[in-house]
């Protein structure tokens, strides 16, 4: 009889600790777990708590009375590669007021079907460069849920840099065909990404920084888009407007392609065909051609005055971009202007319109 006793107790220690073991590993607080079956590619744990005294959400008072049970499916982080199923035995109270409502558990959100700890695990996959479906098929979710999720997503207003940059990229938000990026030109650090460029919605969010944090702002880089220079020379009256010389450098690039297309439409065939394959031979720096290059380009420039032309101008332009005299740059870039808008070539003379317009801009890009 004793021998049956203690092996008994033992047994009872045993199961105890066993218990413990596997509630510290799942960490799940209050939990009792009942079973734990194993599948091909899902594990599912069963689980229950001890009924304790609650509050009732209606009159307040404490009830511990239990007026049924039911088992709920939840989600939960994946265990050895396999989708993780808790079954929950699921406790409703009833009060002397007749209110009858569900126990609180921490692990789960209200009117949730996922816990807590998975809905964080998927806010740290969406941190990473990553898609919403392989997020969503490693988290056992939908797409949908992970959209949803991203959305509940907070985040604190940035600080505004020494550098701000700003340019917008072609997206597919319901705000608009185009977002709105900032970035941190020091540190090349993306600031924020807004849903809308227009004007009112930049303007309804450089209002959330103070005067004194917007004056701090030395450089406002962008491109050649006026209604960022105008909400700069609003928001930011300390800030040098800075034209990035990608958006500026293209429209020499444009010109001359834009040259090259018109030309192409008079020309015979085969002709055709070669300059439209040989264009990079055209947009490369002519310094930079091999010898044998250079004489197909020599040949290619023959064909055509205006092409002979835009070619030139395309050389100096480059030239002037690379150069790291300031003084010589400035004086350049306003020659260039005018030999443009003489060339009688109507793309150069388009680009120099643009560059006159924005001239003190893309010398600040050169300073």
């Amino acid at each position: 009889m004793l021998i049956d006793l203690k092996k008994k107790h033992r047994k009872e220690i045993y199961s105890q600790v066993h218990s413990n073991f596997i509630n510290k590993l799942l960490n799940l607080q209050g939990v009792k777990i009942n079973k734990i079956s194993h599948e091909d590619s899902f594990i599912k744990i069963y689980i229950k708590t001890n009924p304790r005294e609650h509050t009732c959400p209606a009159c307040g008072c404490l009830t511990s009375r239990v007026h049924d049970y039911r088992n709920q499916l939840i989600k939960d982080l994946p265990l050895q590669f396999k989708h993780v199923f808790l079954v929950l035995r699921k406790r409703r109270y009833v009060c002397s007021c007749g209110k009858r409502f569900y126990e609180h558990y921490d692990f789960l959100p209200r009117y949730n079907r996922m816990t807590k700890r998975l809905v964080y695990y998927i806010c740290n996959e969406l941190t990473k460069v990553t898609s919403m479906t392989s997020i969503a098929k490693s988290a056992n979710v939908s797409v949908s849920t992970v959209t949803r999720i991203f959305n509940y997503v907070n985040y604190s207003i940035p600080t505004l840099p020494k550098v701000l940059c700003i340019d917008e990229f072609k997206g597919n938000a319901e705000t608009g065909r185009y977002q709105c990026i900032l970035v941190d030109g020091e540190k090349n650090k993306v600031l924020d990404i807004l849903a809308d460029r227009s004007q009112n919605h930049l303007i309804s969010y450089f209002n959330k920084f103070s005067r004194k944090e917007r004056c701090n702002v030395q450089f406002f880089v962008c491109d050649m888009w006026q209604p960022y220079t105008d909400l700069a020379k609003i928001y930011f009256p300390n800030a040098k407007i800075i034209i990035d010389k990608y958006h500026f450098i293209r429209q020499v690039t444009w010109a001359i392609e834009n040259v090259r297309k018109r030309i192409q439409k008079n020309m015979p065939l085969n002709l055709r065909k070669y300059y439209k394959r040989s264009r990079k031979l055209i947009l490369t720096r002519y310094h930079k051609l091999q010898d044998e290059n250079k004489k197909a380009v020599d040949l290619m420039l023959l064909y055509n005055d205006d092409l002979r032309v835009a070619h030139k101008l395309k050389e100096w332009f480059y030239e002037i971009c690379q150069s790291n005299n300031y003084s010589y740059q400035s004086d350049a870039l306003i020659n260039w202007i005018k030999n443009a808008e003489s060339s009688k070539i109507e793309e150069f003379e388009k680009c120099a319109a643009t560059y006159r317009r924005w001239v003190n801009e893309i010398r600040n890009a050169f300073k």
